[in-house]
């Protein structure tokens, strides 16, 4: 499965029980990558993905998740048993936060950075995208 997370500059995911930012061409960019494959995510992300797209809403996306999915993960425990794929996305931004995600656990797994893109999101200056591979 290929996981995608958010992070900001340094892991962090979630402040307060919620998500630190989001970004309409961030979305936009999950659902041009994840086209013709299923892309899973929670009820509580979900709800910004209006603009459409095959997405499977289930509470649990990682466990419900097969090889070749695409999971969204923001506001729920991140395992990387059975990841082959990580893909983060950067906001470049410090923003507060009290769950962050150990960037350092990939290198444990064996993944490491394969590719860096960039762009301009909708709302943020710049959004960086990391692809972590084994």
């Amino acid at each position: 499965m290929k996981l995608i997370l958010f992070l900001d500059e340094r892991g962090g995911m979630l402040f307060n029980r919620r998500r630190q930012s989001q970004d309409r061409a961030a979305r936009e960019y999950i659902l041009r990558l994840a086209a013709g494959k299923r892309l899973l995510m929670n009820p509580y992300s979900a709800k910004q993905f209006k603009e459409g797209g095959d997405i499977t809403v289930t509470e649990t996306p990682q466990k419900d998740a097969v090889a070749e999915d695409f999971v969204l993960i923001e506001n729920l425990p991140v395992s990387l048993l059975g990841v082959e794929e990580v893909i983060l996305f950067r906001w470049n931004v410090l923003y507060p936060s009290d769950v962050s995600f150990d960037i350092n656990s990939l290198a444990r797994e064996g993944l490491t950075l394969r590719q860096t893109e960039e762009f301009v999101g909708y709302s943020h200056e710049k959004i960086t995208v990391e692809f972590y591979r084994s």
